[in-house]
């Protein structure tokens, strides 16, 4: 089996040089690096990595904490961290909190018994202290949601502008009856999204009607989803589009536009959030993309720097970006 030291005499570079480039930490030439990763190759070199972590005093495992597993949003972030943990010879031990904030901070008491080298959170659990409380001594950072005005460090879209982009889309077909279907939840991205709506309503000369405002549950599920469509689909003077938060709410909405004889979208435009659900129902849903698994890769890169007493930026915004499908069309029912 080959060792550190023959990787290192073949490519004619120190062993030092070849940890920077197998553990990806350090800056070192590219030339170099394709030497080394040629000898890596060659002599297929695979690391010690438990005995690596024994010698540092670190376990190897970092912490997840997600709401659920369920939804594929989540889903699709867990796929992220997992791969990038794997690829650099870490486990990643997930809790699933089902926003219990107490459930939380016992998972995170892994860190205070050196059971876990730090922890990514997925959701504050309802506890807006919970990650400045451990962050303050671990290396711990916010995984989309994330709690404003502290010092933790976050890793997320642009929930606020990734509204405008929806709203600018549904003003540009012509909509001025624009329902909101939110979530009965304290997320930020969720007031971010509600902030959105509001401000681009305002910036169209757009009347803000409170009435079309409606809430889903606190996790997006599709029955409160149809709910709370049909209520606003109800209403004497019905939205002519409908922002959803999530594809599962819009689903949800589709559905309830469908049971009520409507087209969609030649009726009722509707729009999801996430891009994780967009193509399961027809038509297919207009829906702003998040880049989910890249959130869950670059958040354990991120932890990782700091589990190597680095230091990140404290916040680091991804790109997201407005795919339109089948589900919204030109408004065709006029404005009052």
């Amino acid at each position: 089996m080959a060792t550190i030291g023959d990787v290192a005499e073949l490519a004619g570079v120190s062993i030092a040089t070849v940890s920077r480039v197998v553990n990806a930490r350090g800056r070192v030439l590219d030339a170099t690096r394709e030497r080394v990763l040629r000898a890596v190759a060659e002599l297929d070199y695979h690391p010690n990595r438990a005995a690596q972590h024994l010698r540092s005093g670190m376990t190897g495992i970092v912490l997840i904490l997600t709401p659920n597993m369920t939804n594929p949003y989540y889903a699709s972030i867990l796929t992220g961290i997992g791969d990038t943990a794997t690829a650099r010879g870490y486990s990643a031990f997930t809790c699933i909190t089902d926003e219990d904030a107490a459930r939380a901070r016992d998972a995170l008491e892994m860190l205070k018994h050196q059971r876990a080298d730090g922890a990514i959170m997925l959701c504050s659990n309802g506890d807006p202290s919970l990650a400045s409380d451990f962050a303050a001594s671990y290396p711990v950072i916010e995984c989309s949601e994330h709690e404003p005005d502290t010092d933790v460090t976050h890793v997320s879209i642009d929930n606020y502008q990734a509204a405008l982009d929806v709203m600018e889309h549904l003003a540009d077909l012509g909509h001025e009856r624009i329902g909101h279907i939110s979530a009965a939840n304290p997320y930020l991205s969720t007031a971010e999204r509600l902030r959105g709506y509001r401000d681009a309503l305002k910036a169209r000369g757009i009347r803000y009607r409170a009435q079309y405002v409606e809430q889903g549950s606190a996790d997006y599920s599709f029955a409160s989803g149809k709910a709370a469509a049909g209520r606003l689909l109800a209403l004497p003077e019905p939205p002519t589009a409908l922002f959803c938060i999530s594809d599962t709410l819009a689903m949800g909405a589709e559905v309830a536009a469908l049971e009520r004889g409507l087209r969609v979208p030649a009726d009722v435009s509707v729009t999801g959030f996430d891009d994780v659900q967009a193509t399961m129902l027809h038509p297919y849903l207009t829906s702003l993309s998040q880049p989910c698994h890249k959130l869950g890769s670059t958040s354990m890169e991120v932890l990782l720097e700091l589990i190597g007493g680095e230091h990140p930026e404290k916040e680091i915004v991804l790109s997201h970006r407005l795919v339109v499908r089948e589900s919204t069309a030109p408004n065709q029912k006029g404005t009052k």
